[in-house]
């Protein structure tokens, strides 16, 4: 008798990759996985981040930053729906970062074991598995898939978290090398906040003039956020939250990988109300995965004047 994921997977066999469902559909399972810890920090001699210039414009300087498995990701045009609704002719540069790519996940056996065949039978698997889950919560697609999530996602996930330290130690090196960065405004999406978080973190003192925080991964605790308003006098923080993420709920509730309760489900704890905006965009963003939107733009121009 067929298992439910062999019925699934024959029925989607000849359906086309969709690399956009299966970045959808793996950020999902990230809500399944053990506890997260980071490793010792140890500073590298070359870069963790590249920075891609998006378009020419004025300053200050747009830094967008993409979450989890969006390190081969090259479309840029849902960050533009948000940023010019309120930055329409600002330069925009994309952070891109080692957040890890499917073809990681699907391929890593091969370096360990050099069958090929095999491995290449696991990534079919993915992507067809992918292809099937639009509309499945994580806990659907575990079912589904649960005999090829093992530890290999796990250590690709842990790997990814982990290198949001470097990318934001070396963001925060490269906007106070560049003259032109300094003043920028910092944007990240999920696993991207916490790469703004920890730029914030090394940066020195009003370097940046704002950050905004779009379904963030991060803490929304006020021991996690008062140093930082503290040093950063200056900054003005707007975190986007919302109760349609199952995404970060599966993730929380759970208490999976996130160990804290993240800024994109509530808002941000702090007694500052000229520094921190929280903004509630349920009614604009159907999920974890569409809060980067023209609606959410709109109603983010209106927190900030240029």
């Amino acid at each position: 008798m067929k298992s439910l994921f062999e019925s699934k997977l024959n029925i989607a066999k000849d359906i086309e990759p969709n690399d956009v469902l299966v970045n959808q559909v793996l950020d999902q399972i990230k809500g399944l996985l053990p506890s997260h810890s980071h490793d010792e920090f140890i500073v590298r001699e070359s870069s963790s981040i590249t920075l891609a210039t998006v378009r020419e414009g004025e300053s200050p300087c747009i830094l967008v930053i993409n979450g989890y498995l969006s390190k081969e990701g090259r479309d840029m045009s849902d960050w533009l729906s948000v940023v010019d609704e309120q930055y329409p002719k600002n330069k925009i540069i994309h952070v891109r970062w080692n957040a890890g790519n499917v073809t990681d996940i699907a391929r890593d056996d091969s370096k360990m074991t050099g069958d090929v065949k095999d491995t290449d039978t696991d990534a079919d698997k993915w992507l067809a598995a992918a292809r099937l889950a639009r509309d499945m919560n994580p806990v659907d697609f575990a079912a589904l898939v649960g005999e090829i999530v093992t530890d290999k996602f796990v250590g690709h996930w842990k790997k990814s978290f982990n290198e949001t330290l470097h990318a934001g130690h070396d963001l925060a090196k490269a906007i106070q090398d560049d003259e032109q960065l300094q003043g920028a405004i910092l944007m990240g999406y999920s696993l991207g906040a916490v790469v703004a978080y920890q730029a914030l973190n090394n940066l020195d003192a009003n370097k940046v003039t704002a950050c905004y925080l779009l379904a963030g991964a991060v803490s929304a605790e006020a021991e996690q956020w008062t140093p930082i308003l503290e040093k950063h006098t200056d900054l003005r923080l707007i975190n986007c939250y919302s109760d349609n993420d199952d995404v970060l709920k599966s993730a929380y509730g759970a208490g999976t990988i996130l160990d804290h309760k993240p800024a994109g489900l509530t808002e941000i704890e702090n007694s500052n109300l000229e520094q921190v905006v929280n903004l509630n965009v349920t009614e604009f963003s159907s999920g974890h995965l569409n809060i980067k939107n023209g609606t959410v733009g709109k109603a983010l121009a209106g927190t900030l004047k240029p």
